[in-house]
């Protein structure tokens, strides 16, 4: 038999709206993966996935031996292992795709633009999940305006692209809070609560921020049901989310007490890094109360924040009819709240990407409220509403592939950054290929270079290009840059060295990447160094 179609409504249902939305997006940040350069925390994250995958195809089962549990993770338990896990995967499948595409075998074995495939099937996914969220609560409308506003965040994009952790935490964190404030009022709560709780383990199991998913639940299931079915039903998804977490972190089960501790530990006992903030570098645990809340403000394009504000004071209005913004505007506020203090800040606003999300489905409510008022008085208005919303994708398109320097019109865009003397990028993106091509280019074969500012060792050798590789240029960390002919520098001024910026004033740069006129990266070409004047040698005696 054949089925008749589906009327028009049917078939633009926000469940398959939510699908088209998701492939959309996925396709939009595989098709520009290989823009940005090699990230600061990239090689720190693919390369312990890469060696969890190699470790279990070769050891098997005693995979989960004490002495293979201790050789596998020691070196990487600051964070939980399902982010690397899945860069790892990705890496590792994805190798082949990446030698054809990209013509020829990573030099430097770890395949990170194969690892960023995860992330961006985890963007994908997030789009969809804010798309189906909001629309199923607001209608269609309102679904296709947060998944599109999240896809226009620039610096959200950006992250997308990475082979980091960031993105995952993003869509395990909120697909955890969706679940669980579905579960809590389902007729069959304590089974969709315990379903719930798995989403809140795969978070506990990605990043450290998962821990604040708690208290948040907490005071919303005081809220909403009576006080001993609240804690019942918390207790039963946290019970299922806490088994998770240790079954899924071998690294937890042998002294377990210690390890547990020590992993919490890692979010305020670590070494301390520089921020610069209006001119001025702060360590992370002394930046002004208000670091958060300024990079929350000037990192969304402007539009987006006037709907999200709109959403928001609908939310407000109707909050005895439906809550639930109420429940995303206080997720959004604990985190700004909770890194005004002296939690360690830092990288603006990647440490509470998290809120994005959530701000765009406050975005999705406010652009159906404008929509439908609208509808009621002049129909055109539609028309400017949409190109409005449209228009926000300005930003992304200005400033990718190096969409973690996006500043909206509240500071001037990065010009206004600039002048306002704050940093300009911090992750060493603005790196790239056709920055380090150029340098094939230009450099003599076995020419001195080296990357600057490097946070860690080898961090230049792993920022080395097929195009480098094969020249060769070696591209050192940043102590040769002392000595070297030719200095790839990023703008990380709060990590320059005096030495460094007075060789710069001797130097000259010969290329740079730039965005909105303000450069990022540049290449410097540097005259020796004077040489260090010998101290007069003493006789020296005549062996008997």
């Amino acid at each position: 038999m054949i089925s008749e179609p589906a009327r028009p409504a049917e078939f633009w249902s926000i469940s398959r709206l939510a699908l088209i939305a998701a492939v959309g997006a996925g396709l939009a940040v595989v098709l520009t993966l290989g823009g940005p350069g090699i990230t600061i925390d990239e090689p720190l994250d693919v390369r312990p996935g890469r060696n969890y995958l190699a470790t279990l195809q070769a050891k098997g089962w005693r995979f989960f031996a004490p002495e293979v549990v201790e050789a596998v993770f020691r070196d990487n338990a600051e964070h939980p292992p399902l982010g690397r896990w899945l860069l790892g995967l990705a890496s590792t499948l994805g190798a082949p795709l990446e030698m054809v595409m990209m013509g020829g075998p990573d030099p430097v074995g770890l395949y990170l633009h194969a690892g960023r495939l995860a992330p961006a099937l985890a963007f994908a996914v997030l789009i969809g999940l804010v798309v189906h969220a909001a629309g199923r609560r607001q209608g269609r409308v309102a679904g296709l305006a947060a998944g599109f506003a999240l896809l226009v965040m620039p610096r959200v994009f950006a992250h997308a692209h990475l082979g980091a952790l960031d993105t995952f935490i993003c869509l395990f964190w909120v697909d955890a809070l969706l679940r669980a404030e579905r579960s809590l009022e389902h007729r069959r709560a304590p089974l969709a609560m315990a379903g719930a709780g798995l989403a809140f383990g795969l978070a506990l199991l990605t990043k450290i921020h998962a821990w604040f998913l708690p208290p948040i639940l907490l005071v919303w299931a005081l809220a909403r049901v009576k006080l001993t079915r609240a804690l019942g039903l918390l207790a039963i998804w946290g019970g299922t989310g806490l088994a998770l977490f240790v079954l899924g972190w071998p690294w937890l089960w042998y002294q377990s007490f210690d390890r547990l501790r020590a992993y919490w530990g890692t979010g305020v006992e670590r070494a301390s890094l520089r921020v610069l903030y209006f001119g001025q570098v702060y360590l992370d645990r002394d930046v002004p109360w208000h670091y958060p809340w300024f990079y929350f403000a000037v990192t969304v394009p402007i539009g987006l924040h006037a709907l999200g504000l709109l959403g928001l004071v609908h939310g407000w209005r109707q909050r005895r009819i439906d809550p639930f913004p109420l429940l995303l505007a206080g997720s959004i506020a604990f985190f700004l709240v909770l890194f005004s203090t002296r939690i360690p800040v830092y990288d603006g606003e990647r440490l509470f990407l998290l809120v994005f999300p959530l701000w765009a489905l406050l975005i999705g409510r406010g652009f159906a409220v404008a929509w439908h008022y609208s509808a009621v008085h002049q129909a055109w208005l539609r028309a400017l509403l949409g190109l409005f919303l449209l228009a926000q994708g300005f930003g992304v398109m200005t400033t990718h592939p190096f969409g973690l320097s996006y500043y909206n019109a509240l500071v001037g865009g990065l010009p206004g950054a600039e002048r306002l003397g704050l940093e300009l990028t911090y992750w060493n993106d603005a790196v790239d290929s056709v920055l380090l091509d150029h340098l094939v280019r230009v450099a003599e074969p076995e020419a001195s270079a080296a990357l600057a500012p490097t946070l860690y060792p080898g961090q230049g050798i792993a920022s080395t290009t097929r195009a480098m590789g094969q020249r060769p240029v070696l591209l050192r960390d940043e102590d040769a840059a002392l000595r070297a002919e030719w200095v790839v520098v990023s703008r990380r001024t709060a990590y320059w060295r005096p030495e460094l910026q007075s060789r710069l004033r001797e130097g000259r740069s010969v290329f740079s990447r730039t965005r909105q006129g303000v450069w990022l990266s540049s290449l410097w070409h540097l005259p020796p160094p004077a040489p260090t004047p010998r101290a007069e040698r003493s006789p020296s005696r005549s062996r008997p």
